[in-house]
């Protein structure tokens, strides 16, 4: 316990030393610090000691593993017909991982592996859904139902991961006099928006305000991809220029494009006739064809 504590104020104090700097260095220039409130600490690493050997877990990683467990074990809860639905949920994870990978890899350059490279939640979104439409066509399921389930997943593990996105201090919001704005000590003041608990409140709401059990097959992931681009859109107009890919004539970034194409697709699809998925197992009259 005392090595870990050693640790820990090995890695605070140099951080304090630099965020009081850039505070006299901002009274100097007539710069407002932001709010009191605003002050505060992130945690992106989490350092356990077991006996001699120091182990350093990344909160980031584990929010993005806790929110595709999570997200896994929702779907498999609302799957109708289990086989398929693992399928997807194993491919899209894996999918998703790679290709938010592949995007950040392509856009800012760098290489490292999947756990040390960055992620770009836009091509994330995309091999994601991508890969749900393979599945569908492989298992010969109808896409709408099986994204029926994994939306509503996906909602629920970007949640999660967008906890992470802040305990590591990444995809920070522009600057604020807001009361709940927040100094990330990478950055220092001014005190800025905490869009990754923002987008992660949002999402949070979207997944609650979503129907289990739709009239039609992708009646839920209809809304979700309406409400999810809608919602990353707007989110995106308090997002720091430095955190995101800005197009071409500056007054739209690459996810904003990217969450207006998807709602706007999503809402020309209209969703032809009763789902199986979404049904919840209390209700087995709810598939009337699957009797005959």
């Amino acid at each position: 316990m005392a090595q870990c504590a050693s640790v820990t104020r090995g890695v605070i104090r140099p951080r304090i030393d630099r965020f009081s700097a850039r505070l006299r260095d901002c009274a100097t220039r007539g710069i407002a610090p932001g709010p009191p409130l605003a002050l505060g600490d992130v945690l992106p690493a989490l350092r356990v000691v077991f006996g001699g050997t120091q182990i350093t877990v990344s909160l980031h990683g584990l929010a993005v593993v806790l929110g595709v467990g999570a997200g896994a074990l929702l779907a498999v809860r609302r799957a109708g017909e289990l086989a398929p639905v693992l399928v997807a949920v194993a491919a899209v994870a894996a999918a998703s991982l790679a290709g938010g990978h592949a995007l950040f890899a392509l856009l800012h350059g760098g290489h490292g592996a999947l756990w040390t490279g960055g992620l770009a939640s836009t091509g994330g979104v995309a091999a994601g859904l991508a890969t749900a439409f393979v599945v569908a066509r492989a298992t010969r399921r109808p896409a709408g139902e099986l994204l029926d389930v994994l939306v509503p997943a996906g909602l629920l593990a970007l949640a999660i991961g967008r906890v992470g996105c802040f305990l590591a201090g990444c995809c920070y919001g522009r600057p604020t006099a807001l009361p709940w704005g927040f100094v990330f000590p990478a950055l220092g003041p001014p005190a800025r928006h905490p869009l990754q608990l923002y987008s992660a409140a949002g999402d949070l709401l979207l997944f609650t305000l979503l129907p289990r059990r739709p009239g039609a097959p992708g009646g839920v992931a209809r809304r979700g991809c309406i409400g999810f681009g809608c919602l990353r859109a707007a989110l995106e107009t308090l997002r720091d220029p430095a955190t995101t890919d800005v197009l071409p004539g500056g007054w739209l970034t690459l996810p904003q494009a990217a969450a207006l194409l998807l709602a706007l697709a999503a809402g020309c699809l209209r969703p032809p006739e009763p789902s199986i998925y979404a049904s919840g197992p209390e209700e087995p009259c709810a598939w009337p064809m699957r009797r005959r």
